[in-house]
């Protein structure tokens, strides 16, 4: 009986420690790919977007444009990955939508991509 209890025991831990939270939605939140999508999307909806940087307004924030709009961008240090980008080069932006209450949508960039 000792052993039973034993085994039913840690068949429980194990089981329990598999668990996670489930809200019920089985879909995975799929990236945006616009600026028109981003500017709607809920914060931190991943984002794949593709165009040009058409300014910079400081040390890591810039102007970043295609062909449905200009959105504000965040742009991590390591998201450069050494290269070199100019308003010319066509980029791809990896990253999530930050909805900033006091103001409209940015994106927070994680990789920038040339194309």
């Amino acid at each position: 009986m000792k052993k039973f209890l034993t085994l039913t025991t840690l068949l429980t831990v194990s089981t329990t420690a598999l668990a996670g939270f489930n809200a019920g939605n089985t879909e995975p939140v799929k990236a945006v790919n616009t600026i028109a999508q981003a500017k709607k999307a809920t914060e931190n909806t991943p984002v794949t977007l593709t165009g040009n940087i058409t300014r910079q307004i400081d040390n890591d924030e810039f102007f970043f444009k295609d062909a449905t709009g200009e959105i504000k961008i965040d742009v991590e240090d390591q998201a450069w990955q050494n290269q070199n980008v100019t308003p010319k080069d066509k980029i791809t932006i990896y990253g999530k939508v930050d909805q900033d209450a006091q103001g409209p949508a940015s994106i927070d960039v994680d990789r920038i991509q040339k194309r």
